[in-house]
């Protein structure tokens, strides 16, 4: 239902996240986890589309 495939994410320079792979099937709960600055508000802004990923880098589907 919602992959993420090689997903890059960068401010300026600094890479805030890197190469994140991820699959969520229908009815899957998931949480995220990690310290601060690890990058779990920019993933969900990534998939969300409020950021933009790396040109070229990685792709985010959701139901395909």
């Amino acid at each position: 239902m919602l992959e993420l495939k090689n997903v890059w994410v960068r401010y300026g320079k600094k890479a805030a996240v890197r190469k994140l792979s991820l699959s969520v099937n229908k009815g899957d709960f998931v949480t995220i986890l990690g310290a601060n600055g690890a990058g779990k508000t920019t993933t969900l802004n990534a998939i969300s589309g409020l950021v933009k990923t790396k040109k070229g880098q990685g792709e985010i589907l959701f139901m395909g």
